[in-house]
C-alpha cells in the first residue's frame, strides 16, 4: 500500500489529475535540485549512486503531503 494514500493528498480542492501533474512537476524539480540532470550520462549515474536512495517521485510526494510543496487551484 502507498502512504500517503491518493484520498490523503487529494481533498475536496484538488482532483487526482491535479494530483499527477503536480507530482510530476515537483518529482522533476527535486531531481533538478539534487543536481541528476547532466549532459554526461556517466557523470549522472555516479550521481544517482550518490544520492539518496528515496525516487524524486516518493520525495515529491512526501513534499505534497507535508506541505512543503502546494498545489495551487486557480
Amino acid at each position: 500500500m502507498l502512504y500517503p494514500s491518493v484520498q490523503d493528498l487529494t481533498n475536496n480542492e484538488v482532483n487526482r489529475y491535479m494530483l499527477v501533474i503536480a507530482a510530476a512537476k515537483s518529482a522533476r524539480y527535486v531531481t533538478y535540485k539534487q543536481g541528476l540532470v547532466d549532459e554526461n550520462p556517466e557523470a549522472q549515474a555516479e550521481k544517482l549512486e550518490e544520492s539518496n536512495n528515496e525516487k524524486a517521485v516518493s520525495t515529491a510526494v512526501s513534499k505534497l503531503h507535508s506541505g512543503e510543496f502546494k498545489i495551487i487551484v486557480e
